[in-house]
């Protein structure tokens, strides 16, 4: 590489770094689950934050947070396409997991964010994935430390009946 390239990606690097962190600018955080060339067929929206001092939740409105958040039902068929907007005050992240406890294995690649990297108040991130287990209740979690257990979790169900997955 020429001299000047270098300092041109060198310049590029320097300024976008001092932008995110003199203007808190933060890239969408979305995860990659390897079936990004599916068109997902299951859309849903959740929300995230505080319902109160001290409990959290999920809904599907900003008004609607609840503890535990919505049953969400999907199939082993289904492409889930699933966007998280923190509405809260503080950090939050989004994950389904194993169980509904801090700490628990992530399923699927389905995360957004985490607790070393989670969304800002009022920032998004989403993450498409196959949920493709049965036989058992899932949960989704945000991942950062207690929040699960503040109530900051949900269900998810997942059938082979194909039709059924309407993330309701």
């Amino acid at each position: 590489m020429s001299l000047i390239a270098i300092i041109g990606l060198a310049a590029i690097f320097y300024f976008a770094t001092m932008s995110m962190l003199v203007f808190h600018i933060q890239l969408p955080l979305t995860a990659n689950s390897n079936i990004s060339d599916r068109t997902p067929t299951v859309n849903i929206v959740l929300y995230e934050g505080e319902n109160s001092a001290n409990q959290y939740g999920f809904g599907y409105s900003p008004n609607t947070l609840t503890s535990p958040g919505p049953t969400l039902r999907f199939t082993t068929s289904d492409v889930v396409n699933i966007t998280v907007i923190n509405v809260g005050k503080t950090p939050h992240a989004f994950a389904v997991t194993s169980a509904p406890r801090t700490g628990a294995t992530v399923l699927f690649n389905a995360e957004i964010g985490s607790s070393s990297k989670p969304l800002q108040p009022e920032q998004e991130g989403s993450v498409v994935f196959n949920p493709n287990l049965t036989g058992s209740t899932f949960s989704y979690i945000c991942p950062i430390s207690g929040h699960a257990e503040a109530g900051m979790y949900g269900s998810i169900i997942i059938s082979t009946i194909s039709g059924t997955g309407m993330g309701m």
